[in-house]
């Protein structure tokens, strides 16, 4: 398992493109946080923890009925591929929610998972709920890039037990 984990490493760190795409992305439809607190939150963001693909199956795993996913990508994308469990919430509506205090659960045990397509924008809202108060949060480093990566390695490598908890909808 070790070795897969290294590959799946490597594929990560040269997707470097991610973050710049990420920025433009997010300036093109006029996002409410503004581009510096957007950089800054996704340099200096805490209180958060980030996970990579494999340390997220097995939290997942581990913990399946404490562990709320949330998919900031926008409905259509997320309906397209998404880990099973997750739900949809595009950042604009989470953040919106978050900041007016209308996000909550009445469960204080629960982990919070945000996931997005790069890993940049879930960094950034990570930051922003621990800000609020959140304690159990959560970011998938690379989002769904990354975890769309881990299993197709998952499925060649046969790591049955793993790959068949986060399978995606095709």
């Amino acid at each position: 398992m070790d070795s897969k984990i290294i590959l799946e490493s490597f594929l990560n760190a040269i997707d470097i493109g991610a973050v710049f795409e990420s920025i433009n992305n997010y300036r093109k439809r006029r996002w409410k946080v503004d581009l510096g607190e957007i950089i800054k939150y996704m340099i200096i963001g805490k209180g958060y923890t980030n996970l990579t693909p494999p340390q997220t199956s097995r939290l997942l795993l581990e913990n399946k009925d404490n562990v709320r996913i949330v998919d900031l990508r926008e409905t259509e994308t997320y309906e397209k591929n998404h880990i099973n469990g997750s739900i949809s919430r595009p950042i604009d509506d989470f953040l919106k929610e978050i900041f007016e205090g209308t996000y909550f659960s009445t469960r204080t045990d629960l982990k919070i998972v945000l996931v997005c397509d790069t890993g940049q924008l879930s960094k950034v809202a990570a930051a922003i709920m621990t800000e609020e108060g959140f304690t159990q949060v959560y970011n998938i480093k690379g989002g769904m890039r990354r975890w769309n990566r881990w299993m197709k390695l998952s499925r060649k490598m046969l790591f049955t037990k793993i790959a068949s908890c986060c399978t995606q909808i095709p």
